[in-house]
């Protein structure tokens, strides 16, 4: 006797290869917004890692801004008073010596930080002008861009904001 496949065989297994199919294409269609959502979490983390180490760290060694303009012995980049040693004071003269590195030589500045996509930090001095510091590449080419703003002290007793932005290309 030969065996037989009824219309119900059929049926379940039309309904099967349609379950697995539509299960296929939601996790399709989720996989790239999880990634996103990942991505933007650890650039998130690295943008508060650059900020923390530019407000809270004073740099190697501690007088680098003294370096200019080649800041040839420079090992790490920080704002941090060197004096004073205080939470979230930078230095006005380091902020300065930064904005000068930034402008002639943002490589270095990525190198330094140890980036490898690019970053943007923007130092927004509140007083009255308002002054602006700068760091940033020619060109900003980003699929996905994280932002951390901090609220800074500057050793001449004015505040400040100090915005760390961070992309992947």
């Amino acid at each position: 006797m030969k065996a037989q496949l009824s219309y119900d065989y059929y049926f379940a297994l039309i309904l099967f290869v349609i379950f697995i199919a539509s299960l296929f294409f939601r996790l399709i269609t989720f996989f790239p917004a999880y990634s996103d959502v990942i991505t933007t979490q650890r650039l998130r983390a690295e943008a508060y890692q650059i900020s923390e180490i530019l407000v809270n760290d004073v740099g190697h060694p501690g007088n680098w801004h003294t370096d200019a303009p080649l800041f040839s012995n420079v090992k790490r980049l920080g704002l941090s008073d060197e004096i004073q040693n205080k939470t979230n004071l930078i230095a006005n003269v380091k902020t300065i010596a930064f904005d000068f590195l930034c402008e002639t030589n943002y490589n270095r500045v990525l190198q330094l930080l140890d980036i490898s996509d690019g970053f943007l930090v923007t130092i927004v001095k509140i007083k009255d002008p308002p002054e602006r510091f700068e760091c940033l590449p020619a060109e900003v080419s980003a699929r996905i861009r994280t932002e951390i703003t901090r609220i800074v002290a500057f050793n001449d007793g004015s505040f400040g904001n100090l915005t760390v932005s961070v992309w992947k290309r």
